[in-house]
């Protein structure tokens, strides 16, 4: 062979020797993992851990060890979103407090604990023709239209205005559980729930228009007006005020209870993955 090619491969063989070893550039990237972890850099460790396991399989003890540092960041990562989480329940438990100062809580409607505005009590509002604030302890929130009088008017559907300005509810039909009547001798009540957004933006108008005079059109068979009391528009609008932090704190409690199982569950992992090295 000709000298200068053979000068050619000892060159590129001492290049070649002279690189790091494998085992050489896992231990850099595992040191590097660590400091990553440690200065709370969850994401680029695991993404170091990541590359050995997949690259550097071959080199069992190592890929082990990244591994298990693997499932230990991850638990590191939950347990920090368990504080984050609690924090954030913190916050809003503070900011519901003075808002359910308004409420009775109440067990005697159903197996969902219920919300009832301290202006809109049962015993005091029975006979008498309004709109009802519905809140749960989860934050569900709907509005009622109540008839009471002497004869039917059959309604199903109601308009809420002021000065030119009305929202009138989607149509609910007599199913006797959304609409629903019943009577007492000459007493006749009419109750209809406006669920799942048929109230169609009315309760986003009353809370936004409480220090306006708003009117009310029961729409049926017959039609019957009301002008709202003050205390049931302010009840509408603290219930839907509510209803947002309650939803909020909901979510918040779910994401801290999935985040606990996952915790429980890496812990098992990393608890068998040092019994078993």
């Amino acid at each position: 062979m000709h000298t200068r090619y053979i000068t050619l491969f000892v060159i590129i063989g001492l290049l070649t020797g002279c690189g790091p070893s494998r085992k050489e550039i896992v231990s850099q990237k595992l040191n590097e993992a660590i400091q990553l972890r440690d200065s709370g850099q969850y994401n680029l460790a695991k993404l170091k851990l990541d590359t050995i396991i997949n690259n550097f399989n071959d080199l069992t003890e190592e890929a082990a060890f990244a591994i298990r540092m693997l499932d230990e960041i991850k638990l590191m990562e939950q347990q920090r979103n368990l504080q984050y989480l609690d924090s954030m329940i913190a916050v809003k438990e503070k900011e519901l407090k003075p808002l359910l100062k308004n409420f009775i809580r109440s067990d005697e409607y159903g197996s969902q604990p219920i919300l009832i505005h301290k202006r809109q009590r049962p015993e005091n509002s029975y006979n008498r023709t309004f709109i009802r604030a519905h809140l749960d302890t989860k934050g569900e929130f709907y509005i009622s239209s109540r008839y009471y009088g002497t004869s039917w008017i059959k309604h199903n559907q109601i308009k809420v205005y002021h000065a030119g300005e009305s929202v009138t509810s989607e149509v609910v039909p007599q199913d006797g559980f959304n609409n629903r009547r019943f009577q007492d001798g000459d007493s006749k009540w009419e109750i209809v729930n406006y669920k799942d957004g048929a109230d169609n933006g009315i309760i986003n108008f009353i809370a936004s228009n409480v220090d306006k005079p708003l009117k009310v059109q029961f729409i049926g068979e017959k039609y019957y007006y009301i002008v709202m009391e003050q205390f049931d528009k302010e009840a509408i609008r603290d219930g839907y005020e509510t209803s947002f932090v309650l939803q909020e704190l909901a979510g918040l409690r779910e994401q801290r209870r999935q985040v606990i199982q996952q915790i429980e569950k890496l812990k098992k992992i990393t608890r068998s993955t040092e019994k078993s090295s």
